[in-house]
């Protein structure tokens, strides 16, 4: 069977087509890429302001353990026979710790929500990453399956590039809108 000529005319047209279409999903890739590092900086961000919270949450904590051990103690001093002038030091005390556990109790539960809710905002940044991640990986075999139709004049690697960019695009689509 004769090879059949195609005209050059035609032939530049398709390597236009075709490099046009790569220089478009190297666009969208750059893109996608971008997002998916801004989702995984975002996503160390709110590890970290988790992690703080929560740290800051312990530490109040050990705080106000610190100062029960500190009221029992004087509990303990109150039984046996302290002076007038002790007994009004001891009270005076005992009521700054008692206000002091108070306001750590009030304090420690919004730091508590806070972590939470850092903790939870991580979780989705990370989702949403991933999606990213997935995306790109998807576009860049898009990119590749369309390169090798510059090589192989086979126009199925082009088609198949296009059914993967679409693919990558709607999990980028659905990162960006998740």
């Amino acid at each position: 069977m004769p090879d059949i000529e195609i005209p050059e005319d035609a032939r530049d047209r398709q390597e236009r087509q075709v490099g046009l279409t790569i220089a478009i999903l190297a666009i969208l890739l750059a893109v996608v890429s971008a997002l998916g590092n801004e989702q995984d900086n975002e996503k160390i961000v709110k590890q970290i302001e988790a992690s703080n919270g929560f740290a800051w949450y312990q530490s109040k904590r050990i705080r106000a353990g610190m100062n029960e051990l500190m009221l029992d103690q004087m509990k303990v001093e109150h039984a046996g026979s302290p002076s007038a002038a002790q007994k009004e030091a001891m009270g005076k005390l005992e009521a700054r710790l008692s206000a002091k556990n108070a306001e750590y109790k009030t304090e420690n539960d919004q730091i508590l929500r806070d972590a939470e809710e850092a903790k939870k905002l991580a979780a989705q940044a990370d989702a949403r990453g991933n999606r990213y991640d997935r995306a790109e990986i998807f576009l860049q075999i898009a990119v590749v399956f369309c390169s090798i139709t510059l090589l192989t004049k086979a126009r199925a690697f082009f088609f198949a590039g296009l059914a993967l960019s679409v693919f990558g695009a709607a999990l980028g689509a659905w990162a960006f809108f998740s």
